[in-house]
């Protein structure tokens, strides 16, 4: 009688030790993987934000000159191209585009076509 009381103690065997720690260990895995795409839509979204920036402050500048030309340059780590066409009279075409790359180094490309009106050609 006095050894059935015996077995009867409580604890964590060897077994559920083990099984606990590698459920904690997937879970660890999984939350770093959340954390890297968290990183990588970060940076993708302050790039293409600035990209867009540049692209929008650049229009402004081609549309108060009264006669633009195209170009290019780079800022902050992305280059910018243009082009002016004159289409009409009274009309211009402005294409836009930006490059940049990614955290990945993958090349990013975004542009813009638009047509400004003018007083004169």
């Amino acid at each position: 009688m006095k050894d059935r009381k015996l077995v009867n103690q409580s604890g964590l065997t060897l077994l559920e030790v083990m099984i606990a720690m590698i459920i904690m260990s997937i879970s660890l895995l999984l939350l770093l993987n959340m954390a890297m795409v968290a990183l990588d839509g970060n940076d993708w979204s302050n790039k293409t934000t600035v990209a867009t920036q540049l692209m929008q402050e650049k229009l402004e500048q081609l549309r108060s000159s009264s006669s633009p030309s195209g170009g290019a340059d780079t800022i902050l780590g992305v280059a910018r191209n243009w082009t002016v066409i004159n289409t009409s009279n009274h009309l211009r075409q402005v294409s836009i585009s930006v490059t940049w790359e990614d955290i990945r180094a993958k090349t990013r490309t975004d542009s813009l076509t638009t047509y400004i009106k003018t007083d004169s050609v």
